[in-house]
């Protein structure tokens, strides 16, 4: 779908790029002083990009050693063969000292507390994006001496601004280009510059991960160096569409490729936002999530080949692609989370957008769970009572290739359902070595009169194995029973379950994952249903949502039952991520405390909510 100009009703449109993509540099590329700041003109999309992955260190020691590793620091091109180390390099003189006073997450309200610190005091402040923490910095004052700065922490903690400390930033005066040392040999770069590349496809390893492309150190303003990613463009997203939407998890092509496409306009849209900083977009979510080549994965890798150069475009402008990994069931306006970012296109919508699948059983609505099952797997008599029983487990023990129970039990109690089965199965010398005297009291309570010892390791044993539960001098009622027969039937195996969460329904084929793995099942004419809360679950047409827990129960190698555990939170309710839903607890007085940290002389009172989102 191509771009529409000239209306403001366009619709965002997939604009497919004609635009060649230029391979990493190859050995010994120049290291460029400056770059131009402003983004790309129109729509073309850019080569390669300039990605931050920490900013402000002190110095910076870049691996070692291998041939194929090369480092150029101004006209001097070197093999690492020793640890590499750069620093900023002053002449003599003295740096200044500040005061941090804030990180903040978000840019508006830290841009904020500088304006209101700054028109109150008449102090330099000055506000940094932390690439590595993913956070606002908010730096006070310069002062020639520690005790002047620690004296203006002392002021601001008066007016309610707590916490500052002392931060130390070379000035500019005495800011001289870098200083590179290998080994015993050290020497002064002038510029801002040095570059780190290998001359195979072998990428470059830090401590923070695994990169292709250049790595480059950058003397900042500040006098500190920033720690960057240079790229192609395509190669940036084979480390961003992993990170931001898992394969593993999310492994449909079609949506890693809508992943792909979301990724690849956020970056033409945002590129060069730190350009003063050296780099144009940074790894952490403020941006996007990076991780490098070590993210990479065979799938997304896919999806990013398959729409290479398409970003999507509205009124002839990449789109400002926002995304989440949640929403809830319903997106927000953007501009009521991001001021600024008021684009008509970024307007709230809902996104419950699998909608309910429906999964039909042949089971009689309303018999309850696991009654419906056992019935149908090991019909009752028309008659009930012991002979009925034993009829049933004659059955199952016909399913599971065993003997036949002889006879039937003397009654539907405990003691004598105990001895039948133990009987049956010869649990006597199973019983005796895996339970001990403890073990009784533990597992039955309170033990009744007239039990031997050996029955009672025989109950405790079978209360271990699921079959048996309850009191042991009272009847177990039907429903009990049919528990107890499911258990059985699961322990020789005749019925077998998976736990496992909701995919799809397509083809006549049930698709559920199971940890990583998507384990399909064909749907058989005669199915049962359950639906409803854990213990509560009675036979019933299921309806599906993404994620939904179920349980599936097998016999001979075929689906025999589906059960459905309704979730509490509801159908909008993201099952698939750990996002989802969070709580975080705040008093009154840190909410207090936090008001006076930000928004200096605003006294907090009280929290209401005045207006609940979409």
């Amino acid at each position: 779908m191509g771009s529409r100009r000239g209306r403001p009703g366009a619709l965002v449109g997939l604009l497919a790029l004609a635009t060649a993509l230029v391979p990493a540099p190859s050995a010994g590329p120049a290291v460029a002083a400056e770059r131009a700041a402003a983004p790309p003109a129109g729509l073309a999309v850019p080569d390669l990009v300039r990605v931050g992955l920490a900013t402000d260190l002190e110095s910076l020691t870049l691996p070692c050693c291998g041939s194929d590793l090369r480092a150029q620091a101004g006209a001097t091109q070197v093999a690492l063969v020793e640890p590499f180390v750069v620093e900023p390099a002053a002449r003599g003189g003295r740096g200044v000292y500040r005061l941090q006073v804030a990180a903040l997450k978000d840019e508006a309200q830290a841009r904020e507390l500088a304006a209101q610190l700054a028109s109150a005091h008449g102090e330099a402040v000055d506000v940094v994006f932390d690439a590595a923490i993913d956070l606002y910095r908010v730096r006070f004052g310069r002062y020639a001496e520690r005790a002047a700065a620690e004296e203006a922490s002392r002021r601001l903690a008066a007016l309610g601004i707590r916490g500052a400390f002392a931060v130390t930033e070379p000035s500019a005066a005495v800011l001289e280009g870098l200083r590179v040392t290998q080994g015993a040999d050290s020497w002064r770069v002038r510029g801002r510059w040095v570059a780190l590349w290998s001359r195979s496809d072998a990428g470059v390893r830090l401590a923070s991960g695994h990169y292709r492309g250049r790595i480059l150190v950058y003397l900042n303003d500040r006098g500190s160096l920033n720690l960057i990613n240079e790229l192609p463009l395509e190669d940036y997203l084979r480390g961003v569409v992993p990170r931001e939407m898992g394969p593993e998890l999310y492994d449909d092509l079609d949506a890693l490729k809508a992943q792909a496409v979301a990724a690849r306009s956020y970056a033409v849209r945002n590129f060069g936002e730190f350009a003063a900083e050296g780099y144009d977009i940074c790894a952490t979510p403020r941006c996007q999530v990076y991780g490098g080549r070590g993210a990479e994965h065979s799938l997304s890798d896919r999806a990013v080949a398959e729409t290479a150069g398409e970003i999507l475009v509205y009124d002839g402008r990449p789109a400002d692609a926002l995304y989440s990994s949640t929403c809830g069931g319903h997106t927000e306006d953007v501009r009521v989370v991001f001021p600024l970012k008021d684009e008509p296109y970024l307007r709230a919508v809902p996104c419950f957008e699998a909608g309910l699948t429906e999964l039909e059983g042949d089971l009689a609505a309303g018999a309850p769970f696991p009654d419906g099952l056992t019935r149908r797997l090991l019909p009752a008599t028309a008659g009930g009572g012991a002979p009925a029983l034993a009829e049933r487990l004659r059955r199952l023990a016909l399913d599971a290739g065993l003997v036949q129970p002889a006879g039937e039990p003397a009654s539907l109690g405990r003691r004598d359902l105990t001895r039948y089965v133990a009987s049956w199965l010869d649990l006597a010398l199973e019983a005796e070595l895996f339970v001990s005297d403890p073990d009784v009291s533990y597992a039955l309570g309170r033990v009744p009169e007239g039990w031997s010892r050996q029955e009672l390791h025989l109950a405790a044993y079978l209360a271990r194995l699921g079959v048996l539960d309850g009191p042991l001098d009272e009847e177990p009622g039907a429903a009990e029973i049919e528990r107890s027969l499911l258990a059985l039937a699961m322990l020789l195996q005749v019925v077998t379950s998976v736990e496992g969460r909701f995919a799809a329904v397509a083809d006549g084929v049930l698709t559920i994952r199971v940890g990583d793995e998507l384990v399909r099942f064909e749907i058989p004419g005669r199915l049962a249903t359950f639906r409803g809360r854990a213990g509560a679950l009675r036979a019933a047409p299921l309806a599906l949502v993404a994620g939904d827990r179920l349980e599936l129960y097998s016999r001979a190698g075929a689906l025999a039952a589906v059960v459905q555990v309704v979730g509490a939170e509801g159908a909008a309710f993201d099952r698939t991520s750990r996002f989802s839903s969070w709580r975080r607890f705040r008093s009154d007085r840190e909410l207090g405390e936090l008001v006076g940290a930000t928004h200096p002389g605003f006294p907090f009172r009280e929290l209401e909510v005045l207006e609940r989102g979409r």
